[in-house]
């Protein structure tokens, strides 16, 4: 969950904190009072492509970090793939300079391909006309299974098995099963017989 983000020198901004809580969180606000920057500052911390100079007039630099919860879940994906999640928050930032950035993951360097890696798993924006993961069919199972909780995943394990069960079953009659030509060549043979 994402817990907080700060932003400094980013365009308009000069510095901001924002503080997020459980569950859903939606910016509102009229136009220009800054929501799509806020955005475009997450968008940096997650290594996104920046749109133009965002370093704030007269700054050396612009900076966004990103404070994330990681749930034991979380934890473990993380760990699988080389981030330290010691203190059960992962902090992602990025300093923007003229010509160049840094990318960090908890104060270690990161490249901007490891910053999206691990924020694939942390979070995901919902705006108009961008990127969403509900629209990637890999995604659908995974969204429902999470939504449905403990209850989904039992029933779902039950039809698994039923599931499992029926294509055995289904094999073995067919091994029962043949061609009307072998059993017609069969009852021959025991007529014969």
């Amino acid at each position: 969950m994402l817990l907080s983000l700060h932003v400094k020198n980013f365009a308009l901004i000069e510095e901001a904190e924002i503080s997020f809580g459980d569950g859903l969180n939606i910016l509102t606000g009229e136009t220009g009072a800054g929501k799509s920057l806020l955005i475009d500052a997450v968008n940096a911390a997650l290594g996104g492509r920046l749109r133009g100079n965002v370093i704030r007039s007269g700054s050396p630099y612009a900076y966004t970090e990103l404070v994330f919860s990681v749930t034991k879940d979380k934890q473990k994906k993380l760990q699988d793939i080389d981030v330290s999640t010691e203190y059960d928050c992962v902090v992602i930032s990025r300093k923007i300079l003229p010509g160049r950035s840094i990318h960090k993951i908890n104060d270690e360097t990161v490249t901007s391909a490891k910053v999206r890696q691990v924020t694939s798993l942390l979070l995901d924006i919902h705006g108009q006309h961008e990127h969403q993961s509900l629209l990637h069919r890999e995604n659908h199972l995974s969204v429902l299974d999470a939504f449905g909780g403990k209850p989904a995943a039992a029933a779902r394990a039950k039809t698994a098995k039923a599931y499992s069960d029926w294509q055995a079953a289904s094999r073995r009659l067919k091994e029962f099963e043949s061609d009307p030509e072998a059993r017609r060549r069969q009852m021959d043979f025991l007529d014969f017989e």
